[in-house]
Parts: C-alpha cells; sequence; structure tokens
C-alpha cells in the first residue's frame, strides 16, 4: 500500500492523467474523492503498522483515554 501512495502522490504532484478524470461529471468540480480515498490508504498502512507492534490489542485503547478492563468487571464497565 505505501508504494501506491507514493506514485498517487507523484502523480498528483505534476497532475499526470488527471484531465481524463476532469472530464468525468463526478470530478468536474473537485478530485476530493481521489484525496479521501488517499486518505483511506493511508489509514490501512498506519494500521498495519500498528498490528506489527506487540501491544497492538490495547493500544488504540491507551489513545482514546480507555482504562483497560480490571479483573471482575465485565465487557464494557469500566472499574472505578
Amino acid at each position: 500500500f505505501q508504494r501506491s501512495l507514493v506514485q498517487y502522490d507523484r502523480i498528483r504532484r505534476v497532475n499526470a492523467f488527471i484531465d481524463n478524470y476532469r472530464r468525468e461529471p463526478m470530478f468536474s468540480d473537485s478530485l476530493e474523492e481521489f484525496d479521501d480515498s488517499r486518505e483511506v490508504v493511508l489509514n490501512v498502512c498506519q494500521e498495519y503498522k500498528a498490528a506489527e507492534r506487540p501491544d497492538y490489542v490495547t493500544h488504540g485503547m491507551e489513545q482514546a483515554g480507555m482504562d483497560r478492563e480490571q479483573p471482575g468487571t465485565s465487557v464494557g464497565e469500566v472499574a472505578s
């Protein structure tokens, strides 16, 4: 996926092949759809990289400020 991002950035920087898409009604005003898709691919790359970490399962919860389940609590319940 990373290679696709690099290639897209190169193409977008020089606006190569863009005219063909601008002729389509969906892209006549902007190429926002492409930029949004790039963001999705970037998120996938970041997720894959994070998945390689040993703390992947708890990593997202810690960033979101969520507490880990404490012994004796049920799923979704946070110990006080």
